[in-house]
């Protein structure tokens, strides 16, 4: 490594980037992933920093990479300047005023088969707008633009986070009907079930374990998708929001969990509630989320145990 001196005006800002990214992974496998560029790219980025900077950044443990002490003064520096650079993009981006453009969508896993003949209606309605949808089961962190809407099943939500709590997203058990019938139902510890992977720590797996303890655990899953798929094929039940259990043509719901609801919000940072095109996309989805309340809540009576 050159010690010929700092060549500070020559840092390039994807390459501190990439020390954000390594620096919080620690491995060039997970820092890829979270840029979506490749393993090469990573390295070749940090070369390039470290060249810059004209000293040593990380140092490859094996395990993981380390940061240097030089390298976590980067990583501060570089945290504080990512801060700054993104309340300035959120506040221009708030004042954003045309109907065009793209707006990224993080949903719940469970949620997408009731959200996405939405986002087609979104579509026809508003050809301007170009959605992206982040499927996950986890939190996405608005306030650093990893999304600009976030339809989300929490308490309260952050502070900084404003938007429609639409109604109650309530939870069941589910089955297949081929698999339920014949079955008597109010046995839930003679019921196969479909469970997360053990030692998760998602809700309702601990319910599982708590409530039902000596039931067979037929298949552990380590998704939402996964859930769906194993009750899908007939191998048990599982706990399943009912925005997704009311739609499932083939399943058939054994109990409604009240006590495991909790509200459903549409949300968006603050600093982006007048951006036009953001508020209409998150207007447009409270609207048609609240129109279908009663099967979101599991009280359509169709569908009922």
């Amino acid at each position: 490594m050159s010690r010929a001196g700092p060549n500070l005006h020559h840092i390039d800002w994807d390459d501190l980037r990439t020390a954000l990214s390594l620096g919080r992974a620690g491995s060039i496998r997970k820092a890829a992933r979270e840029l979506g560029v490749s393993h090469s790219t990573v390295l070749r980025r940090l070369h390039s920093l470290e060249t810059a900077v004209g000293v040593q950044l990380f140092v490859d443990k094996g395990e993981g990479y380390e940061a240097t002490p030089a390298g976590q003064d980067v990583f501060e520096t570089a945290t504080t300047l990512e801060e700054t650079v993104t309340n300035l993009e959120r506040r221009v981006s708030g004042q954003d005023l045309r109907l065009t453009g793209p707006v990224r969508v993080t949903v719940p896993d469970p949620f997408a088969p009731l959200l996405f003949p939405i986002f087609a209606e979104l579509a026809k309605a508003q050809p301007g707008i170009d959605v992206t949808v982040a499927l996950g089961t986890g939190f996405v962190d608005l306030a650093h633009r990893a999304a600009d809407v976030a339809i989300r099943v929490a308490a309260d939500p952050p502070p900084e986070l404003v938007g429609h709590r639409v109604c109650k997203a309530g939870v069941g058990i589910y089955g297949s009907e081929s698999y339920l019938r014949g079955r008597n139902t109010k046995d839930l510890e003679a019921l196969d079930w479909v469970g997360w992977e053990a030692g998760s720590e998602m809700a309702f797996a601990r319910w599982i374990e708590k409530n039902v303890p000596r039931a067979r655990v037929a298949v552990r899953v380590t998704t939402g998708w996964g859930l769906r798929e194993g009750i899908d094929a007939g191998a048990g039940v599982s706990i399943i929001p009912c925005a997704l259990g009311e739609v499932m043509p083939a399943w058939r719901r054994v109990r409604l969990m009240n006590e495991a609801s909790a509200p459903l919000w549409v949300l968006t940072h603050r600093d982006l509630r007048t951006t036009t095109r953001v508020r209409v996309l998150r207007d447009f989805i409270v609207n048609a989320l609240r129109a279908k309340r009663a099967l979101i809540e599991g009280t359509r009576a169709s569908r009922r145990k």
